[in-house]
């Protein structure tokens, strides 16, 4: 792996693992067992890291938010879809916990972030319409519409409140309660069995949960 690419994954660990706020360059190039002046060649400081850390995770990102708006997902398939909306999430969580920090510091990457958010909200209303397609659900327009922001908000906000609320919780188990929290939203508006529905995600839900804990 080049040096380049060994900053960039060592980096979003430690932020990840103690917070961006409290890693300084030295801490980083010590990681790496590389001098400061070193890693002073690939990035001028800790700034230009966080930038291309989070132009890589747009990139990444917005190609799993586009993906069930170009070709709808199978209905069996949106269990797994949402593990992996939480999973890329939880692997760029440092910067969604500090985000007011961040944003406020890194002035073109509120405007990205911002465009990032949107296209988690239209990709949210297009999975819940191919859910009422189905026949799976049924759930109105406006209240599809008011349900995808809580979902988009939901995966924005979750890390923050994972920190707050559950800060002893493992990834796993966070994103485990994540999608179930998510998930569950829907069981009031199933078609044929909304408790069967929730009875089955409970059951699922504390089937992962054992795995994790054990």
């Amino acid at each position: 792996m080049k040096t380049k690419d060994r900053i960039l994954k060592y980096s979003l660990q430690l932020f990840n693992n103690e917070g961006e706020q409290n890693i300084t360059p030295v801490d980083i190039a010590n990681v790496l067992d590389i001098s400061p002046g070193n890693l002073y060649y690939h990035f001028k400081g800790k700034d230009p890291i966080i930038r291309q850390l989070f132009l890589d995770f747009e990139e990444e990102f917005k190609m799993v938010l586009r993906a069930p708006i170009e070709k709808p997902l199978d209905l069996s398939d949106n269990w797994v879809y949402f593990y992996i909306l939480f999973e890329e999430v939880a692997d760029f969580r440092f910067f969604y916990r500090n985000l007011q920090s961040i944003l406020e510091r890194y002035e073109d990457l509120e405007r990205r972030f911002r465009a990032l958010v949107s296209l988690k909200i239209k990709t949210m209303r297009s999975l819940l319409d191919a859910l009422n397609k189905s026949g799976f659900t049924t759930i109105s327009a406006i209240e599809a519409d008011q349900m995808a922001e809580r979902f988009a908000l939901q995966l924005t906000y979750w890390p923050t409140y994972q920190t707050l609320m559950h800060d002893t919780d493992s990834t796993p188990i966070s994103i485990h309660n994540g999608v179930f929290g998510l998930i569950s939203q829907l069981s009031p508006y199933v078609n044929n069995g909304s408790e069967e529905f929730l009875s089955l995600l409970v059951e699922f839900r504390d089937k992962m949960l054992r795995a994790a804990n054990s």
